[in-house]
């Protein structure tokens, strides 16, 4: 966890807070230091500043894992989530000024004024999430909530069975066991299983995107909570109860998760299956759940791994659809099987807008990260079926509509696409996505062990090989987009060690 530690930031702001802001470093090691950010000689040297230190001190880049920002907390946020995808992952923002069939102009707040060959943009984005952006990160803990399992009674997943007792008073811990079920490092959340819930309160509206990164190991059994209230009713004394007349949801029965989320819908993942059950609570005031029943509920997911899930609720038709690494899984409706879809919404249950997540077993390891909650416009595709290996897809706002061809030009705002049987002009504020063909994108070559990755909030990641930085800037030679001479002022997260994988970065300590 990062300490507090008032010192000066690198980057001026009117902010009180922001001037008080303190930037983290970690090691490869696992050692952490805090102070400031100093910045990158042309040799690959980083400078380290403290209070405490007369000069800066001198780190060799390849001892360094990650650098963090002003506690996760950007100067200035970018204000508009359009970005253009890379074929290599990178994501700069900005938005298309001018593109023809050889080479592309974008114009980012960030990174200025770029020129990119046509064949290394894998697509562009110019109004994405398909509607509203409202969440974007964790790139700190502003928000977020540990709620404890005492709330609900003893843990029913703790696989040692060393949950809470049921007096909600905590048996006497060592400082092993006293460290807390989720920590927070860098742009993600870590928890070591225990039972406590994580949630945050989004305002996911009617028609919600809730898209994260889910990295695990050992078979994990996480659950996710969405449109969840969480309120907790007090449960109506029976007639003839005393102290003890209050119910509880017995141990080991799912009624759990109502103490944690409250009234919501509920997904459980595991290797081999998902299910979704509603979590609520009965005119008693005591938990209740129900399963939503649907057909095939099988998923594969490797032992350890990663994967992205992507959650799409419609409260309105009273729809919920699951898609694993861009490809649909599962869909279930909330209305009574052989019921049409209810356009009032009373078949959907669920009438809050927070999120969470609940990791079922005393010592299963996971790690969340690239956390999106937006409104969703209805799109019901996966996004592996928005690439061709021939044709560029163009995906309008609407959700539905969309067309095929060869994008020709982008000029004065609009989008010029050769269809097969005729040429269309459609303006870029109607552009949800534009995906170019698989077959003209350039190869990807094997990533310098000296880049580093710049992450921006909400959407940005920047790859390539430093080259200076100071002043709240950094020059950085991109393999694909060459020098960029980048405003650090969005920034979060400098990562100097990408390995490809998050079990090589996952700190023991955490």
């Amino acid at each position: 966890m990062i300490r507090s530690l008032a010192i000066a930031a690198l980057f001026t702001t009117p902010l009180l807070a922001q001037e008080k802001a303190q930037d983290h470093l970690r090691f490869t090691n696992g050692d952490q230091l805090e102070g400031r950010f100093g910045g990158i000689n042309p040799s690959g040297k980083i400078f380290w500043e403290r209070p405490d230190i007369a000069a800066p001190i001198e780190l060799q880049r390849d001892k360094v894992r990650q650098v963090v920002l002003r506690n996760a907390r950007p100067v200035s946020p970018l204000t508009d989530p359009c970005h253009i995808t890379l074929v290599n992952g990178d994501r700069i923002p900005g938005r298309v000024a001018a593109a023809d069939e050889h080479e592309m102009t974008l114009e980012s707040t960030a990174a200025g004024t770029i020129t990119l060959p046509r064949d290394t943009i894998a697509a562009i984005s110019p109004n994405p999430f398909g509607g509203r952006l409202l969440y974007a990160g964790p790139f700190d803990e502003k928000g977020w909530h540990i709620v404890p399992v005492d709330r609900g009674g003893d843990d029913p997943f703790a696989a040692d069975g060393a949950g809470p007792r049921a007096d909600n008073k905590k048996k006497p811990k060592d400082d092993e066991e006293n460290k807390p079920a989720w920590s927070h490092a860098g742009a993600a959340w870590y928890s070591r299983g225990g039972g406590d819930a994580l949630t945050y309160d989004a305002g996911m509206p009617d028609r919600s995107l809730l898209r994260f990164k889910l990295g695990w190991r050992s078979r994990p059994t996480v659950a996710v909570a969405f449109h969840a209230d969480f309120t907790q009713p007090v449960p109506k004394k029976k007639e003839g109860d005393g102290d003890e007349g209050e119910d509880r949801p017995p141990v080991g029965m799912m009624p759990n998760f109502a103490r944690l989320f409250g009234t919501a819908y509920v997904l459980n993942f595991n290797s081999g299956y998902v299910h979704l059950q509603r979590t609520g609570f009965d005119e008693e005031g005591n938990p209740e759940v129900e399963r939503v029943r649907v057909g095939a509920t099988t998923v594969r997911l490797p032992d350890t791994g990663d994967a992205i899930f992507e959650i799409r609720c419609d409260r309105k038709e009273g729809s919920i659809s699951v898609y694993i690494n861009n490809e649909f899984a599962v869909q279930w409706y909330t209305a009574e099987e052989g019921e049409a879809p209810d356009p009032s919404g009373t078949s959907y249950k669920a009438p809050g807008g927070g999120f969470g997540f609940h990791v079922q077993g005393g010592t299963t390891q996971i790690r969340i990260s690239d956390i999106v909650v937006a409104e969703w416009n209805g799109m019901t595709d996966s996004a592996r079926s928005m690439e061709s290996e021939q044709q560029d897809i163009v995906l309008l706002n609407n959700g539905t509509d969309r067309f095929s061809g060869r994008v020709r030009s982008i000029h004065e705002n609009q989008v010029e696409i050769e269809a097969k049987y005729a040429s269309l002009k459609i303006p870029m504020q109607d552009v949800a996505e534009i995906h170019f063909a698989r077959e003209g994108r350039r190869k990807t070559e094997e990533t310098p062990e000296s880049a580093i990755t710049v992450h921006m909030q909400p959407v940005g990641r920047i790859s390539g090989v430093p080259l200076s930085a100071a002043e709240g800037r950094m020059q950085i030679e991109s393999q694909l987009a060459g020098k960029i001479d980048l405003d650090l002022a969005p920034a979060v997260v400098l990562e100097f060690q990408s390995t490809g994988g998050f079990l090589d970065e996952w700190e023991d300590d955490l």
